[in-house]
């Protein structure tokens, strides 16, 4: 497994002597190197991106291998340069993002002002590195940020560590305070979801390495045409132009939509101001011919679509669905809780549920979130709840 970290400071040459910079050394970052290097897989190969003054020259620091960066330009381009050979690459470098829009070619000619003068110097935002870092990273490569701020409301921060998520593709965005030294310590890990985990610096190399064991389900499309035995005769006796498994699935799709609606109402459902809709329901497709259930699709407002989730095979990991629609990421723990507990609904909503024990978190549509117990409705850590309905309504 090989894993990308940069961290120190990146700076901006003002001239070819002078330059643009910030506060932070790398502490942090490096202390995550090193601990991403020592843990019990044996296989982890870290290379450490920073300026030649973070770390010393020797390696054995982490045991892995440090690259030198020589500023803004330089730094975006080793990233994108070593990005396509990694499992994962974690972006904590402190980035001078206020950089000179014309840099002085030659030393700037200080000679030739006055104490006191003015010097009009026109600075931009430098364009963001995590934006085209997914571009080039291999198909399943994990990719993690970080976002600081200081003296802002905690919301504000979760919010711009989450934009950030959404616009780099990325796996998960830590949030940083810079108010203070303990403030520093604590992070904020928010993941695609929009679920926020607190942790401490030492929680975060762990934390990073489950993400990227994690393996996630995939979706197929599965169109059918043949129908159970009994079919012909229900065609006969009463439409002979609706199969009989369709008619389920349109009861199915009818109760969902009912479900989604007084959710809606009741706000059970998460709602972001750029329009992001969190929160699924599934029902059970029963009768005579039933198979799967119905639940929301994925997407930016997944509870306007509803999907037929035909089968989970969950030993190859595959989802299939009918006629092409992705399904909500949390489709095989629900197809889990439907068929182990054999429950007719299940809800899904962003907050804790009282009174429900409380699971440890894993990303939805992967195997680790998938084998979690679902012998009773549950919490999961700072992600959501589930609700586990039997065909009478009962809470199970």
């Amino acid at each position: 497994m090989k894993i990308l970290v940069t961290g120190g400071p990146v700076h901006a040459y003002l001239d070819p002597v002078k330059m643009i910079t910030n506060r932070f050394k790398g502490g942090m970052m490096t202390q995550i190197a090193e601990r991403l290097n020592m843990n019990l897989h044996a296989d982890v190969e870290v290379t450490y991106l920073c300026t030649k003054d973070v770390v010393p020259n020797n390696v054995d620091w982490i045991g892995g291998k440090v690259v030198h960066h020589d500023g803004f330009d330089d730094y975006m381009d080793k990233v994108l340069e070593l990005a396509p050979e990694m499992d994962a690459v974690v972006l904590g470098a402190a980035v001078a993002n206020l950089i000179p829009l014309h840099p002085f070619k030659k030393k700037f000619p200080s000679h030739k002002y006055k104490p006191g003068d003015v010097i009009p110097i026109d600075f931009t935002i430098a364009p963001r590195v995590i934006d085209r870092v997914k571009a080039v990273m291999k198909p399943g490569a994990h990719l993690f940020g970080f976002k600081l701020l200081a003296g802002q409301p905690h919301e504000e921060l979760i919010e711009a560590a989450y934009e950030i998520l959404r616009e780099s593709g990325a796996t998960a965005v830590f949030a940083n305070d810079a108010s203070s030294k303990d403030s520093l310590l604590t992070k904020y890990a928010v993941t695609k979801e929009r679920a926020v985990h607190e942790m401490t610096l030492d929680d975060v190399p762990d934390f990073i390495l489950k993400m990227v064991d994690d393996k996630y389900y995939r979706t197929k499309s599965q169109s059918f045409d043949s129908q159970p035995d009994g079919d012909e005769e229900y065609r006969t006796q009463t439409d002979p132009k609706k199969p009989l498994w369709q008619r389920h699935v349109d009861e199915a799709m009818e109760r969902a939509s009912e479900l989604i609606k007084q959710a809606d109402a009741e706000g059970s459902f998460v709602k972001t101001e750029d329009g992001y809709v969190f929160g699924t329901v599934a029902v059970k497709v029963l009768g005579h011919g039933g198979e799967g259930f119905i639940t929301t699709g994925r997407g930016k407002r997944e509870c306007d679509d509803l999907v037929y989730v035909r089968s989970v095979d969950h030993l190859s990991k595959a989802v299939y669905v009918h006629n092409g629609k992705k399904a909500t990421l949390n489709a095989p723990l629900l197809d889990r809780i439907i068929k182990e507990r054999e429950c007719v609904v299940v809800l899904h909503f962003h907050r804790q549920e009282p009174g429900l024990p409380t699971q440890e978190y894993a990303p939805p549509g992967t195997d680790r979130d998938t084998r979690r117990d679902v012998s009773t409705s549950f919490n999961v850590a700072d992600h959501g709840c589930f609700i586990l309905l039997d065909e009478e309504g009962n809470r199970i």
